[in-house]
């Protein structure tokens, strides 16, 4: 579509253009007439969320943790149920009301309210207070969804309904830490306290919302503190007992000091039993010494008996001193010494009576063998004494051994489980106390500050009447043009010469605009359409026949013949028509048949096509120049091959405003095939827009804005100046 058909369009749909817009914005004009008045007042918050004070100095919050703030208060303010919140008391003061404030109200948002409202149910919902009013009215509203309360919360009455707060506008104040709310009203006093109401409303919101997050988690660390404890107290017990059952003081000291002793104990047998052996082996070699009488009398029973008893005084000693060790009873320890003297003094004296100005065997004076014998005997005893209380000790350590070996493991277990329940402990309290401090933060951070209060509007917006009316106007205009140029998109019928050389794929002949149009520009057609004609003629070769089909009826065929008849005459050429049609197809369109060629009709088809055959096709008259045939639709047309006449030019007639399918395609190549001829095209009834690009301008008289946009259009500045 070029710039010039547009305008074209714009220009022929004028009317429907300015009409349609013109109404529509009257229509506006007249329903707007009884506007109400609309009311804007505003507040500003302060929220500190980008850059204010917390318990651990400034917040630094990201853009995103920023962004993400407030997106949360501002879906909060925007939120249904701080909308109903909202609406519900601002209905409860207005009910509340005995009569007509003024400052809270006009007269007439107040009687309205009246009618709203029946005075039963504000009998039933208004009480005492205006707490308990408002505590009524939102019980009274969730009952059911069909009371007055919940039907007027939820539709679109002004002031009341949650349809009407959604005027109310929140957003950032650029980057900074502040919030902007508005709200339009048509009642400048509800206008300014619906925002009062907003304010209190979304702020305890953000309190309770911002203070139950720390809420709950500090309730969870509370509650796991004190199970992290109870399982740590519940292990200490089980080390108490476990320590208490088993003598334990501090294990690891405890079996430190258990093997330090046995190492010692073990260290000491070792020289007792070194030291018994020097005295068995010193007494032995005594008695060797020793012989006859005085061996006999050494081992005698009253030696015995006291060697006996000196021996079981050693073993009470030793025992004494090793089970005691000095910490016992000092007395009996003393006691058993002295005995022990006693005992060593009476076998000394047993002693001294055997002693003798004798010699051993071996020349040893007998008193020095017998020193030296009670003096290993003693040895050899207090030894004897030793060992055994020695190998008890070794029993008793081996028993505490026994004892102590699998105490160790389990005493290791209860200490790992005592050390994770404290550690858990220790981190429970660790992060209660970040939870508490987080509450204390957030409890401060969520103190919202108003700035700007809300203010009572004295003057209403402006109305937007007259912007209504303005975008209805283009409204209608876009929407008339929008239907206009669709249906110029959509059109898919020929249209114009471009079209029908793609869409046909014959040779293109030329074309003919309608018979409405200008008679000057049909004069254009015919001039244009006789030089096509006479172009193709060969003036030696008379009469030339010229057939003219066409696929369908009514495509002009009779029209273009009349017309090129009356040219050819106006020329001096005799012309001859030939209308090969039935006289029933006369008849069914209602016409009569002209005088001239009532001599060639035939009644049926059939005939018709007999007269073909038998006058060899055509019915010839030689005086003439020119034989303009027409031929039936070839939709319904049968031909034999090779009977078709002789044509010198062959035109097919094609209307402009019809659609050109697959079916005319194969009709057209059938008659090509059979009769041999490649018709050419000629467009019949182009529009004038199409037309003037074949035939030339219209000869008509344009003023100058027209013929100055048209000049514009298509560039012809200075080409139609006259050269004298």
């Amino acid at each position: 579509m070029t710039l010039l058909h547009f305008l074209n369009i714009i220009y022929k749909n004028l009317k429907a253009l300015i009409l349609v817009p013109l109404v529509l914005a009257a229509t506006i004009f007249y329903f707007t007439r009884n506007e109400k008045k609309v009311y804007t007042s505003e507040t500003t918050i302060y929220t500190g969320i980008a850059s204010g004070y917390s318990l651990i100095g400034s917040i630094k919050a990201d853009f995103f943790t920023a962004n993400n703030a407030f997106d949360n208060l501002l879906s909060l303010i925007q939120a249904r149920e701080t909308k109903e919140d909202v609406a519900v008391s601002l209905l409860a003061e207005h009910l509340f009301m005995k009569n007509h404030d003024p400052s809270k109200m006009t007269w007439g948002s107040y009687t309205e309210l009246k009618k709203l409202v029946p005075q039963s149910t504000i009998d039933s919902v208004v009480k005492s207070t205006l707490p308990e009013t408002r505590a009524a009215i939102a019980s009274y509203m969730k009952k059911n969804d069909t009371n007055v309360i919940y039907r007027l919360i939820n539709s679109k009455v002004p002031n009341y309904s949650i349809d009407a707060l959604n005027n109310i506008k929140s957003n950032r104040v650029s980057s900074s830490d502040f919030i902007k709310i508005s709200y339009e009203a048509n009642d400048p006093f509800i206008c300014k306290h619906t925002l009062e109401l907003l304010e209190d409303i979304f702020m305890d919101k953000y309190r309770l919302l911002k203070g139950g997050q720390t809420v709950s988690v500090v309730g969870y660390f509370e509650e796991q503190s004190k199970k992290s404890f109870a399982r740590l107290d519940s292990v200490e017990q089980v080390f108490l007992e476990f320590n208490k059952k088993n003598d334990i003081i501090n294990y690891y000291e405890q079996s430190k000091a258990v093997a330090n002793e046995k190492e010692d104990l073990y260290a000491l047998n070792h020289n007792l039993e070194m030291d018994e052996q020097a005295s068995i082996r010193s007494l032995d070699k005594v008695n060797e010494n020793i012989k006859n009488r005085v061996y006999q009398s050494l081992y005698g029973s009253e030696i015995i008996n006291e060697r006996e008893k000196l021996s079981d005084v050693y073993n009470k000693i030793a025992f004494s001193e090793a089970i005691n060790r000095g910490k016992g009873n000092k007395r009996e320890l003393d006691s058993l010494k002295s005995y022990a003297n006693v005992i060593e003094n009476n076998l000394r004296v047993s002693l001294d009576k055997l002693n003798a100005n004798t010699n051993t065997p071996e020349g040893i004076p007998t008193k020095n063998v017998l020193d030296e014998w009670f003096k290993n005997t003693i040895a050899v005893e207090q030894g004897k004494a030793k060992l055994a209380v020695m190998d008890k000790r070794k029993r008793e350590f081996t028993e505490e051994y026994r004892k102590f070996a699998p105490l160790g493991a389990f005493l290791k277990k209860i200490e790992r489980q005592i050390s994770v329940y404290e550690q858990e402990y220790l981190q429970m309290l660790h992060d209660l106390n970040l939870a508490k401090l987080s509450q204390q933060n957030s409890e401060i951070t969520s103190k919202l500050n108003v700035v700007d209060p809300p203010y009572l509007p004295l003057k209403p917006n402006a109305s937007k009447r007259i912007i209504l009316v303005v975008v209805g106007f283009l409204g209608g205009f876009i929407m008339v043009l929008s239907v206009v140029l669709g249906n110029a998109f959509i059109n898919k019928t020929i249209l114009e010469p471009s079209r029908a050389k793609k869409m046909i794929g014959k040779p293109f002949m030329g074309l003919y605009p309608l018979l409405t149009e200008n008679p000057k520009f049909l004069e254009l057609a015919n001039v244009r359409l006789m030089q096509q004609v006479l172009s193709r003629v060969d003036p030696l070769d008379k009469p030339v026949y010229i057939g003219f089909v066409s696929v369908q009826k009514g495509e002009g065929k009779s029209t273009i013949i009349d017309m090129l008849e009356q040219e050819l005459t106006n020329l001096s050429f005799s012309v001859e028509k030939q209308l090969l049609l039935p006289t029933i197809e006369y008849k069914q369109l209602g016409i009569s048949m002209p005088m001239s060629l009532e001599a060639h009709q035939w009644d049926t088809e059939e005939n018709m096509i007999a007269n073909w055959e038998a006058k060899n096709n055509l019915i010839v008259k030689k005086d003439v120049d020119f034989v303009l045939i027409e031929f039936p639709p070839l939709e319904k047309m049968i031909i034999k091959p090779g009977l078709f006449p002789h044509l010198h030019q062959t035109i097919l007639l094609c209307r402009a405003n019809r659609i050109w399918d697959q079916r005319d395609d194969e009709i057209l190549d059938l008659f090509a095939k059979t009769t041999g001829t490649t018709p050419m095209v000629l467009l019949n009834g182009v529009e004038t827009d199409f037309a003037e690009e074949t035939l030339g301008e219209v000869p008509k008289k344009r003023n100058a804005l027209r013929s100055f946009i048209k000049s514009l259009v298509k560039l012809e500045f200075g080409n139609k100046s006259r050269i004298r």
